[in-house]
């Protein structure tokens, strides 16, 4: 049998946002008012991220957004895979180096990842949390050391991926690196509120 065509607003009413883009057919019939050094399509985690280097780095930045921010990050777990030796994984006592980083994700990633840019993501991936904390995400060092897809309440740290399968160790020593961040239940909209309320500080 063939499926009820939904209109857009019933499609709404069960969770999904939809809409038609918004299209401009001649952009000089457009009166544009602001300008900036930078201007950021996207108020996501990325976006509000990247809106937040660049003005630390003393230039003008402009956000714009269809909706209200927050994109997909903010439905998700809010979980960040970094290593190196994050503060979390001192604080829970988790050893881990880029290099031992780097051993275990060039198995995961194959050929998909450039070994120069995989090898950037491990030596900054410490540095890149520290960024999230200076600007209001919380995380904590509070270890789960089963095998889950997502940890319990009131765990933040834990295995993302494949760390302790025995053909991944071998290679590399097993360190959780999956950092949730804090707050009920899939806490991405912490992360979002965060890194929007970052920005709003700034003058964003």
């Amino acid at each position: 049998t063939a499926m009820k065509k939904l209109t857009a607003a019933e499609l709404a009413g069960q969770g999904n946002v939809i809409g038609d883009p918004i299209r401009v057919s001649n952009s000089s019939e457009v009166q544009w008012d602001d300008e900036a050094d930078v201007v950021v399509v996207g108020y996501g985690a990325a976006g509000g991220a990247a809106a937040l280097e660049a003005h630390e780095l003393g230039v003008e930045v402009l956000i714009l957004d269809r909706f209200e921010g927050g994109g997909s990050s903010a439905n998700s777990g809010g979980v960040i895979y970094a290593g190196g030796g994050t503060r979390s994984q001192k604080e829970a006592g988790v050893e881990d180096t880029p290099e031992n980083m780097f051993n275990y994700l060039v198995q995961e990633c194959g050929d998909a990842v450039t070994p120069e840019t995989l090898k950037r993501f491990c030596d900054e991936s410490s540095e890149n949390l520290e960024f999230l904390v200076r600007h209001g995400v919380g995380f904590e060092g509070s270890l789960y050391s089963g095998k889950t897809n997502y940890p319990p309440e009131d765990k933040y740290l834990y295995y993302a991926g494949n760390e302790k399968v025995p053909t991944f160790a071998e290679k590399a020593k097993p360190a959780a690196r999956g950092h949730r961040v804090k707050g009920k239940g899939w806490a991405g909209y912490m992360l979002g509120d965060a890194l929007k309320a970052a920005a709003k500080a700034h003058g964003g």
